[in-house]
């Protein structure tokens, strides 16, 4: 039986853009697929969508930068285009038709440290005191400099793995072993998968 949860929260990351389109990245399309899974599952009924504008802070229309530009200007600048949030919001509801008013975007943050402490402020809220058990969701590469972060903050969080979500769907495990870069020959397919998802219990129980 699948765990419920108040409330999950999604942990942005990359988007691009291209031609005026906006599309996320291989490893921001995993969290959103496996976001749009929970859905599915019932295992939620409400998100927060934590990702802010970063083009031209920490990435580019199509890569990321090297070194990132935090100045006053590059973030004025990159008001003027779409958030991680909005744009996985809107992935959310155009391929898994959750509704918009399901999903609270935290549009502030630039990295995971900032979205920890925004997110810290705002489940302090009335807003979310119906919020009893929250999940946090994100990659297991991820979750590893995430998780010490929201424990630190004295948040009451558990970690809800991506691919342990994917795995429920014959093309989230095509996604994973894409991502991976995992062998297609079965046995050792099932393998690798075995191993990432020990690996996603273990850091789950505090083992990093």
């Amino acid at each position: 039986m699948l765990e419920k949860y108040d409330l999950v929260i999604v942990l942005g990351s990359q988007i691009k853009r291209q031609g005026g389109r906006y599309f996320l990245a291989p490893h921001t399309e995993l969290k959103a697929l496996a976001a749009g899974i929970s859905w599915q599952k019932e295992m939620t009924k409400k998100f927060i969508i934590s990702g802010g504008y970063n083009f031209g802070v920490r990435y580019n229309d199509n890569e990321i930068l090297k070194i990132p530009d935090f100045s006053f200007e590059a973030f004025t600048r990159a008001r003027r285009k779409k958030s991680e949030a909005q744009v996985i919001a809107e992935f959310l509801h155009e391929r898994f038709n959750i509704p918009l008013n399901a999903m609270f975007l935290e549009e502030l943050s630039a990295t995971t440290a900032e979205s920890v402490e925004f997110l810290k402020i705002l489940l302090k809220r009335p807003t979310f005191t119906f919020a009893k058990r929250i999940g946090v969701l994100t990659l297991l590469p991820h979750m590893r400099c995430a998780l010490p972060l929201f424990r630190n903050a004295h948040l009451n969080v558990e970690p809800l793995f991506a691919e342990e979500l994917l795995v429920l769907e014959k093309f989230g495990v095509d996604k994973i072993c894409e991502f991976y870069s995992i062998p297609v020959e079965e046995k050792e397919r099932a393998k690798k998968i075995e191993e990432l998802l020990s690996e996603c219990k273990a850091l789950a129980k505090g083992h990093y």
